[in-house]
């Protein structure tokens, strides 16, 4: 399964993170934007499609920051990272999210999010790009 990531920061250097709701996979976990890919969909088109789905952005500039792939029990994720560095609109819990937050960098807790973003924490904590 592929997915695309929004690593989403402002102009005060803070990442968004969203509180996946209790009835889905890893609920209650915290999470970066994005959503799996459609059928014959670019990794780009789906992070601006789910970036807009999910909390109301319409991202205008964002760059390739790596892929990750991890092994679940029952299933294999592609984790396509992007930074989003420039969006319009106010971000919003549109699909049932339990929470949103802006938070720095250095504050993500590995531990309140699913396990195949582990890797991205990592590529966020040591990136000089991203925030």
């Amino acid at each position: 399964m592929k997915v695309a990531v929004a690593i989403i920061t402002d102009e005060q250097q803070r990442i968004l993170i969203t509180q996946r709701p209790f009835h889905v996979p890893h609920g209650g976990c915290w999470e970066f934007p994005g959503g799996k890919l459609e059928q014959d969909e670019s990794p780009e088109a789906a992070l601006v499609r789910e970036v807009r789905e999910e909390i109301g952005l319409t991202v205008l500039n964002s760059h390739y920051l790596g892929e990750i792939n991890y092994q679940y029990s029952d299933k294999t994720v592609q984790l396509i990272v992007f930074h989003v560095t420039h969006f319009i609109g106010k971000p919003r819990c549109k699909e049932g999210q339990l929470a949103m937050k802006w938070i720095h960098k250095d504050n993500l807790n590995p531990e309140e999010f699913p396990q195949a973003n582990l890797a991205i924490i990592n590529l966020i904590q040591s990136s000089e790009t991203v925030v």
